[in-house]
């Protein structure tokens, strides 16, 4: 299942849900790993979703999710500046 994410455009090929099914249902939310954005599935697409819309738990993994997104994002990118600053190629 192919999908475009609703607010950057980035193209996931492989979907996994957060109860470990390979291919998500109507109404699953869905998290970006381009941009850090929430969707939800419909009619085989995915839409922007208002976080706040959701219940407190849902509210609270999603949290969760992008702490984690945006930690890894950082190491990453500070990993390709020390590359850089010994005239490596990132």
């Amino acid at each position: 299942m192919n999908t475009r994410c609703p607010y950057c455009n980035y193209l996931a090929t492989e979907h996994e849900t957060l109860d470990n099914q390979k291919n998500p249902k109507e109404g699953d939310i869905s998290f970006c790993i381009e941009c850090g954005e929430v969707s939800k599935y419909f009619e085989g697409c995915l839409i922007p979703v208002d976080v706040y819309d959701l219940d407190k738990a849902t509210r609270k993994e999603i949290r969760g999710i992008q702490t984690a997104w945006l930690r890894t994002k950082m190491i990453l990118k500070t990993k390709q500046n020390r590359k850089v600053l010994k005239g490596e190629k990132p």
